[in-house]
């Protein structure tokens, strides 16, 4: 029984050390079914603890308590926040959310009891306190954005507390939802392309390795209307939802929505029952991870088949069709970037292998008559490590060789079946 508080605290701990280690967000995703189960019986089992008699009966004392408990503790969470320089609604935040008595009072009061150290009243009243302060949790941190909008009625001139973000604030600029590895992919890309965009994270360890990088990013949670003012919502171009959450992404969408109905949002969503919901929402492209590393698998294996390039594109974006096309109809958005695929891939270069048993192999580019035969040109071609711009007609070609070719796609067909057994 001695041992149990030094298990508890050891537990306690070994957590918090795992999380500040590399392989701290792998371990919370993996646990995140055991911590819902046991934190729903951990607060049903509280709420079992509760004597309604002896809340009615010290009702003056629990709320006295309830309201000193609260009061001082959300003010002393909030002060800490800004001595730790966070500004604008981190602090109000913080203290709204933290006030309550924590958890770990009912393992102090246990040992109060088994020591004899307090009485059962005393211990009643405490446990009664802890319980209501947990139920107004939620109550209470839900008014945060409400309270920090009257908050800055009063106070317009205070500075927002963003990292790399000009002071004259941004204007067409992207909005990259959640800074993990997709997000700062995109964010180097447009970093490097200088390219104005912000990024919104709630990790404070991303945060500061965006600040690291110069990457202009706001601390917070995206579903809040105070952190998408802070990134500029009503000016921004486009709203990137970069994070795997597909519930997390809802919210934030019908955040966004509350504030601008215009802006075109590209989400991410865990699976094709979210398409639906986000199409109702308004978002102008939903993207499937699994879904396009798929695609991505199918295109590399029927390269390795020596399958031609423009049938692979044909299979892959057919296969996109047959997915999306179902769910969101005819109210997908024309795609630019489709549009200029099928476009190269009607007349487009195409590097084509000689294969040992074909046509090709030993003959000459003059005497394969190439371009009469299939009505594509041979404009470079590369052996070994050696390129060849505009080969000499006279050159015999040999298995292994890589013809880049360019004509239409019927062109292209008829060509590469001649690389790789005649013509028939």
């Amino acid at each position: 029984m001695g041992h149990r508080p030094l298990l508890c605290f050891g537990a306690f701990v070994a957590g918090l050390v795992l999380s500040e280690s590399d392989y701290g967000h792998q371990a919370l995703s993996d646990i995140i079914p055991l911590r819902d189960l046991f934190g729903l019986l951990f607060f049903t089992s509280v709420g079992m603890l509760l004597d309604p008699r002896f809340l009615f009966d010290h009702i003056t004392e629990v709320l006295l308590l309830v309201t000193l408990v609260s009061f001082a503790k959300g003010t002393i969470f909030a002060a800490l926040a800004r001595i730790f320089a966070y500004g604008n609604v981190i602090p109000l935040a913080v203290g709204l959310g933290l006030f309550q008595v924590g958890e770990f009072s009912f393992v102090l009061a246990r040992i109060g009891i088994a020591t004899q150290s307090i009485s059962r009243d005393l211990y009643s009243l405490v446990l009664t306190t802890a319980i209501l302060t947990m139920a107004l949790t939620p109550i209470v941190s839900s008014q945060t954005a409400r309270l920090y909008a009257l908050r800055r009625r009063w106070f317009r001139n205070e500075p927002l507390d963003t990292v790399n973000v000009p002071e004259e604030g941004l204007r067409e600029h992207v909005i990259i939802i959640g800074a993990g590895r997709t997000g700062g992919y995109i964010a180097g890309v447009l970093q490097k392309m200088e390219r104005p965009f912000v990024m919104v994270e709630l990790d404070q360890r991303r945060v500061e390795e965006a600040k690291e990088k110069s990457i202009p990013v706001v601390y917070g949670d995206a579903s809040q209307s105070i952190v998408l003012e802070a990134a500029d919502i009503l000016t921004a171009r486009l709203l990137l939802i970069t994070i795997p959450g597909s519930v997390v992404a809802q919210s934030v969408v019908g955040r966004v929505r509350d504030v601008r109905n215009d802006l075109t949002i590209i989400t991410r969503a865990s699976g094709m029952e979210c398409l639906e919901l986000f199409r109702d929402k308004g978002v102008a492209e939903v993207v499937l991870p699994e879904f396009e590393a798929a695609l991505e698998m199918l295109r590399k294996a029927l390269g390795h088949m020596h399958i031609p390039p423009t049938q692979i594109h044909q299979e892959v974006e057919s296969m996109r069709n047959r997915t999306f096309r179902p769910m969101l109809g005819e109210t997908l958005p024309p795609n630019n970037l489709t549009h200029l695929r099928s476009v190269e891939s009607a007349f487009d270069l195409e590097w084509i292998c000689v294969e040992r048993d074909s046509e090709l192999s030993g003959a000459t580019l003059e005497s394969a008559r190439i371009r009469t035969r299939t009505g594509a040109s041979v404009v470079a071609l590369l052996r070994g490590d050696e390129l060849l711009a505009s080969p000499d007609p006279d050159l015999p070609l040999a298995p292994g060789d890589l013809m880049a070719a360019i004509g239409t796609q019927e062109a292209r067909l008829k060509i590469h079946a001649l690389a790789v057994h005649g013509l028939s």
